[in-house]
């Protein structure tokens, strides 16, 4: 077993070939990806005009991003190109995509108050003439 936490085994530029765990896992995670843009682009056409469109719009690009980078890294992986295939790609995409989801989390918790202040906004333009 590779050690992890070894420089060699994350900045090597000629790492070897993914283990076929390790393949069928980041194959199993671009599926996923590849699922949940279906999913999402189908509730972002479905929401246009809601306050849930831009969440669900940010839901699709992360998938697409994540599916394209994941299917590209596998490919480099499969074909053993030397520093496109290097195992600190591995990392950077998986710090890149949970920043990015933890954005779009933190966009989702905002949304009760947004919708409190659209409700404390339309009941003040009842009065107003």
């Amino acid at each position: 077993m590779i050690n992890w936490l070894t420089f060699k085994m994350w900045f090597g530029l000629y790492p070897g070939p993914l283990t076929k765990f390790w393949q069928y896992a980041l194959l199993i995670i671009v599926i996923i990806f590849l699922a949940s843009i279906a999913v999402t682009w189908k509730f972002y056409n479905q929401n246009k005009k809601t306050l849930y469109a831009k969440l669900w719009l940010s839901g699709y690009n992360f998938a697409l991003t994540g599916t394209i980078i994941g299917a590209l890294l596998l490919f480099f992986c499969y074909e053993s190109v030397p520093f496109l295939s290097a195992r600190f790609w591995f990392l950077l995409w998986v710090i890149g995509q949970g920043v990015w989801g933890y954005v779009i989390f933190k966009r989702l918790k905002r949304l009760p108050k947004i919708k409190e202040q659209i409700a404390a906004k339309k009941e003040f333009n009842k009065y107003v003439p």
